[in-house]
Formats: C-alpha cells, sequence, structure tokens
C-alpha cells in the first residue's frame, strides 16, 4: 500500500471514530433514564437479574436491558415499581445533571467485591447530586481553594509545616479543633459519614468541577478515631506529596502524620508532656490530652516518638501494654464530642422556612417519603 493511500485509510477510520463516538455520546445524552437506572442499580449493589427478582420479574432482565441502553422508556408505573424497589425517590431518575468523580481513593480494610465499590460510589455521587442541587436553589456557590496548592511534600517536617500552614489559612489557632466536619463543610469540602460497610475505612476523591468529597465509615469507631480517619482522607486531597513517595505504605504513614500534626499541634503537646527525653510516662498524663484535642492514646504516643520524646522500644512497650490491657481498639479515656454533618439538612430546612421549595420537594433531597418528612418537620411562624 502507497503511503499516500495509507495515509488517507487513516483519515477515513478517524473520520469514523469520530462520527461513531459524537453518535454514542449524543445516544447516551438522550438516554437519561437508562443511564439514572443503571447508576441507581449499582447504587443498590445489584445485578441486572437480582433487580428482577426484586421486582418479583414484573419487569424481566431483557426488559431493564433495553431500558439502560436507551431501546423503551417506562411506563409511570414502571417507573414507580423501579423507585420502590430500589429506594429511591423517582425524581432521581429524571435527573438529568451527573456529578462525575475523578479518581476514587479507596482506604480499604478487607477485600471490597466490585459491587461494593460500585455501591459506595454511586451513593457518593447521588448525594453529591443531591447537596449541589439544594445549593444551587438556595443560589450557593461555593470554590474551593487548597491552601497547600504547591507546598511539595518531601519530608515529615514538610507534612507537620504544611498542617500547620492549613491551621493558620483557616485561622484555627491551636486550640482543639471542636467538630472537624461543621469546619470541613464550611470550607467547601463535603463529608460523607456511613455506618453501614464493614470493607473501607474511607475514600477521598474530587469531582469533575473540582469540589473535595470526604468519606469515613464510622460504623465501630470511636470518636477520636472518626476524626483521625476524616483527617486522613483529607490529607489524600490536599497533600502534594513528592514524586519520589509513591510506596502506598509510605503514602497513609504521611497522611497519618498530617492527621496527628493537624490534630494536635507540637508546641501544644510539648506544653503537655514536656519536650524533655522521657524514659516513663504515667497513662493518666495521656488521658487529658486525649480528652482535650480529641486524639487518641495510640496516636499521641506515635507522635511522642515521631518527636524523639520517647524511644522506638518504649513506644512498641506502650502498644503492646495497650493491647494486652484494652483490647487491639479501646483505650481509657473518652473525648466528648460529636461528629455529625449538619449543613446539607441545615441547607434544605432553609430552603423550606424561605418556601423556596416544597415540602415533597424536601422529601427528595431527603430521599425519604413525604409521610416520613411530615412526622418530623414543625416550624414556628
Amino acid at each position: 500500500m502507497s503511503t499516500k493511500l495509507k495515509n488517507l485509510v487513516d483519515k477515513i477510520k478517524k473520520l469514523y471514530n469520530f462520527v461513531n463516538n459524537t453518535i454514542k455520546m449524543e445516544t447516551q445524552s438522550q438516554n437519561n433514564f437508562g443511564n439514572r437506572l443503571k447508576l441507581a442499580r449499582k447504587y443498590a449493589g445489584l445485578s441486572m437479574q437480582e433487580l428482577a427478582d426484586a421486582l418479583n420479574n414484573k419487569i424481566s432482565k431483557q426488559a431493564l436491558g433495553k431500558y439502560e441502553l436507551g431501546l423503551m422508556n417506562p411506563s409511570s408505573d414502571v417507573l414507580l415499581s423501579i423507585s420502590k424497589a430500589l429506594n429511591l425517590k423517582p425524581d432521581y431518575f429524571t435527573k438529568k445533571k451527573q456529578v462525575e468523580l475523578g479518581e476514587v481513593l479507596f482506604r480499604k480494610v478487607a477485600s471490597l467485591p466490585k459491587k461494593a465499590e460500585e455501591s459506595i460510589i454511586e451513593r457518593v455521587r447521588d448525594y453529591i447530586e443531591r447537596y449541589l442541587e439544594i445549593e444551587h436553589i438556595l443560589n450557593i456557590h461555593t470554590v474551593f481553594k487548597n491552601p497547600l496548592k504547591g507546598v511539595k511534600i518531601k519530608t515529615k517536617h514538610d507534612v507537620e509545616e504544611a498542617a500547620n500552614k492549613l491551621r493558620k489559612d483557616w485561622n484555627l489557632g491551636t486550640a482543639p479543633i471542636s467538630n472537624i466536619v461543621e469546619m470541613l463543610e464550611l470550607k467547601g469540602i463535603k463529608v460523607i459519614l456511613i455506618d453501614d460497610v464493614d470493607q473501607i475505612d474511607g475514600l477521598a476523591v474530587f469531582t469533575s468541577s473540582g469540589i473535595p468529597v470526604v468519606v469515613v465509615n464510622t460504623k465501630g469507631k470511636s470518636t477520636e478515631r472518626i476524626r483521625f480517619t476524616i483527617i486522613h482522607e483529607l490529607a489524600h486531597l490536599l497533600l502534594d506529596l513528592s514524586d519520589e513517595i509513591t510506596n502506598p505504605k509510605e503514602v497513609e504513614k504521611y497522611c497519618h502524620f498530617f492527621s496527628s500534626c493537624l490534630l494536635l499541634p507540637t508546641e501544644i503537646l510539648l506544653k503537655m508532656i514536656g519536650s524533655s527525653k522521657r524514659s516513663y510516662i504515667y497513662i493518666n498524663e495521656l488521658i487529658p490530652i486525649k480528652e482535650y484535642a480529641g486524639i487518641s492514646i495510640r496516636a499521641i504516643v506515635h507522635r511522642l516518638k515521631e518527636l524523639g520524646v520517647i524511644t522506638d522500644n518504649y513506644y512498641q512497650r506502650w502498644m503492646i501494654w495497650l493491647s494486652k490491657h484494652y483490647g487491639q481498639k479501646e483505650e481509657p479515656g473518652k473525648y466528648i464530642g460529636d461528629e455529625k454533618s449538619k449543613l446539607f439538612d441545615q441547607l434544605i430546612n432553609r430552603a423550606l422556612a424561605e418556601e423556596l421549595i416544597s415540602l415533597s420537594k424536601a422529601a427528595a433531597l431527603w430521599n425519604v417519603s413525604i409521610n416520613q418528612l411530615r412526622k418530623g418537620y414543625t416550624g414556628v411562624k
């Protein structure tokens, strides 16, 4: 084949691929219900056959496949049946705007099945869509700016400097952060707390429009551990790690260290424990620090090792002693604090009070029935 002919064939192939991809994209954009149905099915962690079974086979697997491909449109009865089976409001299937997520950074504590992973991702996507919808209704436009952008992290000293910079830029001072979730939400970071999974600790992701999202599994975790995990996931989003720091375990160590530094600045810790080397520390010295800063004793002792206040050997003895007397997760002392996501609920209540949305719309945003909402919604006029 001559060079000219080969170039012509290549051009024809490129044109064909372009036209084919364009048609495919247009078809996908027109197939709104099918796209939403596929997302909802993944949200529920169901295969097509499992969804058909949940519908008592009133709608076959083949019909569901045709809906997802856009080859058929559902009747109102079909839409209601599918909504009920998937425990979603019908509004979910009529939304046209879809949040795109970037690379999802899962921190798994066990092998996570593909369906479970997809379900978690779609739950996150759905929540962010509803969150952005209420912000749009209230004309709220938040642009997140990373205070640590351009701060290259090469050493643990850089990590501590980054934590101090974040406290300074966000006007946090050196006092304990009483409610981390609330603080992050006010900075434009969406925080999602889940408690019905076992396989993950948390995840971090940016949406395609630059919105940072932190998801933390609270199941079986103390408040101190929840706080630590939230900041750990935040570190994945904010820290600009050197190209030399690529080993996953090393990355996790840097994120752990950032969490420890942000929760308890060095100057405060050393004021409370002393800066000189210690060969012996009473447990009663550590409990007040835990209850003051909302950070676990295990994290405090690890930090003292990093600062050189105690030796590696003494740190290991502490870990053995804690495990022997309190088990792998428990420890003495209790931080009195509450980490809950509140801003989303506040925004919906505000929109209701200002009569910008109906109770029906509020129910859709909360993904509850109108009857459930009526029972719990009260106001004063």
